[in-house]
Order: structure tokens, then C-alpha cells, then sequence
């Protein structure tokens, strides 16, 4: 468990179990969603990946992961302005942040 998330559950909690629950339905969360980031990004389908990285950003900020939050942000940013090649390196990098969580 990343420790930024572990400190900032157990702020809002304060009971370990509660924590290591929320915890892992946010990385069940995330490798979910993963998959389906990639396909809307592959098929430019950018109605689909902004809420896609809405809902990243929303459970990453509801554990403490602000290193993820701000990347499914800017992920948003570039769905919006349409730019596959952003795009593109900021779901490799939530791959990337994936692995550490």
C-alpha cells in the first residue's frame, strides 16, 4: 500500500481493516479501468475516455493518490483537446503508477 494513501485513509478512518478495504477496491479500481482506457484511447474515442479518466481521478483523489489524480487530469486535458500522442504517454504512465500501487 502506497504510504500517502495508507496515511491519508487512516486520517479519514482510523481503522485498518476499513483501509485495506477501500484500498484494494481502489486498485481493483484502476486495473479495471486500465483496459478501458487503453481501448477508448486506441479508437480516439474521446467521449469515452474523459469520464474513463474522470472516474481515475475521482477514486485516486478519494484514497490520497495524488500522483494519479493528476495524471488521469491531465489525461482529461488531452481527451478534451483530442490529442493522441498526450494521451497516449499519460495512460502509460497511469500503467506505469499502476505497478506502485
Amino acid at each position: 500500500m502506497k504510504q500517502c494513501c495508507k496515511d491519508y485513509l487512516m486520517e479519514q478512518f482510523g481503522d485498518e481493516d476499513v483501509v485495506k478495504e477501500i484500498y484494494e477496491e481502489y486498485v481493483k479500481s484502476i486495473r479495471e479501468k486500465l483496459p478501458e482506457l487503453e481501448t477508448a484511447l486506441a479508437a480516439e474515442n474521446w467521449s469515452t475516455l474523459d469520464p474513463l479518466a474522470h472516474a481515475v481521478k475521482g477514486n485516486a483523489l478519494a484514497t490520497g493518490d495524488t500522483d494519479v489524480a493528476n495524471v488521469a487530469i491531465e489525461l482529461r486535458n488531452a481527451a478534451k483537446m483530442s490529442d493522441a500522442d498526450i494521451a497516449r504517454s499519460l495512460v502509460n504512465k497511469l500503467k506505469e503508477l499502476e505497478k506502485e500501487i
